[in-house]
């Protein structure tokens, strides 16, 4: 289990989502969204609950938890805090998706943000992806960004270039 941010963490309630049939989730919790591997719900205002669908998902959340707790700390500003991690789930604060304040998913993060390509904070983000062979096609879509504490940050950073040459190509 790993923290992040000091908050009250519900480590009871992570255990017991753990062990629930994830399926039934829908009738209690909000559906956030999904992609080919994972499925998002959130549980409250403060946290969101990714599932693997398949052993592909169960990478990417290995892979998430494993750069969010590997990163240098002046990196971690850039990435959604992983709060909380068993294989096939992990659990991440909250943040609002860019493709929701855009009102679409698709579409390249910095045409339709301030975030500019020769910035530090993109370039910054570019050799972070690099260095953990992050998709960057993931990297710079809409879908993976969202807003917390009036920041932005990737939301969604578990697909590497190997893990897609394997299942997606």
């Amino acid at each position: 289990m790993n923290t992040a941010d000091n908050l009250d963490i519900p480590v009871d309630l992570f255990e017991e989502l753990y062990l629930t049939d994830h399926h039934s989730l829908k009738n209690k919790y909000k559906f956030l969204g999904q992609g080919a591997s994972r499925i998002v719900y959130a549980i409250d205002e403060t946290y969101v609950v990714k599932f693997s669908k398949n052993k592909t998902g169960k990478y990417q959340c290995k892979t998430e938890d494993y750069i969010y707790n590997s990163i240098d700390s002046k990196y971690k500003k850039f990435f959604c805090p992983i709060v909380w991690y068993k294989e096939g789930m992990i659990v991440m604060r909250r943040a609002l998706p860019f493709s929701e304040i855009l009102g679409f998913k698709h579409g390249n993060i910095f045409d339709y943000t301030s975030i500019k390509r020769n910035s530090d904070f993109f370039i910054s983000v570019k050799n972070i992806a690099k260095h953990y062979d992050l998709l960057y096609p993931d990297i710079k879509a809409i879908s993976s960004w969202g807003i917390l504490n009036q920041k932005p940050l990737l939301i969604d950073y578990g697909c590497t270039n190997a893990l897609y040459d394997k299942y997606f190509d």
